[in-house]
């Protein structure tokens, strides 16, 4: 038969079939490594896609019939009982002998604010008493008390709780009937008053020694940004910006930081080339670990080596810090353990998930023990971690922010709070003081 008649020839069924497996195969790898990626991403069974180009105006809707039933149920009568016994508190506490006692309940303070005009200009002066949170007067002379402000902005921005169950607790627990608007108005103030203690976290951020970063997804007006985090051992800074990379880094660290520098690997990082880079060797072993779990008996040698190496240097680090090794020790094992890892990366490796692994190591294999030879230098980006678990509990009851203003006070108070937290500060109790202008209350 001629070559013209074998072109002609119909195609083998089975090589057709295997084809079709083929490609199903390849399609089937594809949806498990998506599958895979999104599951390690925070906000992957929330993100909704991109915004509506014609989304619903926010807000009230107008209407005579506007109204929703009540968010919570009334209290139910109590039973009438046979006996009331008065239980007076002990005079004095079991811990510490203090006789001095708190009481959380509304009181209402009328303020008779004097007013005189100077003769000389013809500007009017008022009076303002410490316990006034706003000089507002006339119809906008309502206002919310202190501690009331300070526990509405923890309880939304570290507790995650929304506006309108925080008004709730408020009208159950304290009788104190506030709005939703209103529990919005009295954060939003907050933050401006803040506003000066954030950029003095970020003054002390970027002379910080080391730092340690992270990013996660976020949200303004259904726009997809990012929230970045800046930290150290008693400082955080948070900031939302559009962009994920070194635009964004740059306001919190500065764009030539020059010290260690603790992050996930993510690829903007390394453009810190007057930094010292820790990369996180958490990441690696999972890594290396979900590797293993997938690859054949020859495949896997390659992660599961590397693997070992990267625990063995947590041995060498926790040894260290127990004076059961010496650092000059330790830094010599940290350049062993280095040239192992470039001698094994620097093949080519047949199997495409050890190749990107390789390439990823032979590139950055400077950066992985840096932990061995700085004491106090984290070897996870841990700190980066935590940090982001209080802003992920926000993202997750309400998915960001609305305004560009909202997502500017939602940093600062965020980066307030995690800041008195990580120093045990009582974030309530600074806030109180700080909108009562108290001259000690300051971050830095």
């Amino acid at each position: 038969m001629d070559d013209a008649a074998k072109s002609s020839d119909p195609v083998d069924p089975r090589d057709a079939r295997i084809a079709r497996l083929e490609a199903r195969i390849a399609e089937l790898e594809e949806i498990i490594r998506r599958l895979q990626r999104g599951g390690r991403r925070q906000a992957a069974p929330f993100s909704k896609g991109p915004p509506k180009l014609d989304p619903k105006k926010p807000g009230r809707k107008s209407g005579d019939d506007y109204g929703t039933p009540p968010v919570f149920r009334p209290m139910p009568e109590p039973a009438a009982g046979d006996q009331v016994i008065d239980v007076p508190p002990p005079e004095a506490c079991a811990a510490c002998g203090s006789t001095q006692t708190v009481e959380v309940r509304t009181v209402v303070r009328r303020f008779v604010i004097r007013q005189v005009r100077c003769r000389r200009c013809g500007k009017v002066r008022r009076g303002k008493h410490p316990l006034q949170t706003s000089t507002a007067t006339g119809c906008c002379a309502s206002q919310v008390g202190p501690l009331a402000r300070a526990a509405m902005a923890y309880f939304n921005k570290a507790l995650g709780v929304s506006l309108g169950k925080i008004s709730g607790v408020f009208d159950t627990l304290w009788n104190l009937s506030v709005t939703p608007g209103g529990v919005s108005h009295a954060i939003q103030s907050m933050g401006r008053l803040c506003k000066g203690d954030y950029q003095a976290l970020v003054r002390k951020i970027k002379a910080a020694a080391h730092v340690t970063c992270d990013e996660t997804g976020w949200r303004i007006d259904g726009d997809g940004h990012w929230l970045h985090a800046a930290v150290t051992p008693d400082t955080c800074a948070y900031l939302i910006d559009k962009a994920r990379g070194t635009d964004a880094t740059d306001q919190l660290i500065g764009e030539d930081f020059a010290g260690i520098l603790v992050h996930d690997g993510f690829c903007s990082y390394g453009r810190y080339v007057k930094a010292i880079h820790q990369q996180c060797l958490t990441h690696l072993i999972r890594r290396c670990g979900e590797m293993i779990e997938s690859a054949t008996p020859g495949s896997a040698v390659f992660p599961a080596t590397i693997k070992a190496m990267l625990q063995k240097s947590l041995l060498l680090r926790d040894e260290r810090d127990s004076r059961k090794r010496s650092l000059r020790s330790a830094r010599l094992w940290a350049t062993r353990l280095t040239k192992k890892i470039l001698k094994m990366s620097r093949p080519r490796k047949k199997n495409g998930n050890n190749e990107r692994l390789a390439a990823f190591l032979y590139r950055h294999a400077d950066e992985l023990f840096t932990f061995l030879r700085h004491p106090g230098v984290d070897a996870t980006n841990w700190r980066g971690e935590h940090a982001m678990r209080q802003a992920v509990v926000n993202r997750k009851v309400w998915g960001g922010n609305r305004t560009r203003a909202g997502a500017d006070v939602q940093a600062t108070l965020m980066s307030v709070m995690r800041t008195l937290k990580l120093r045990g500060v009582n974030a309530i109790e600074w806030l109180q003081q700080k909108l009562l202008d108290h001259p000690r209350h300051a971050l830095v």
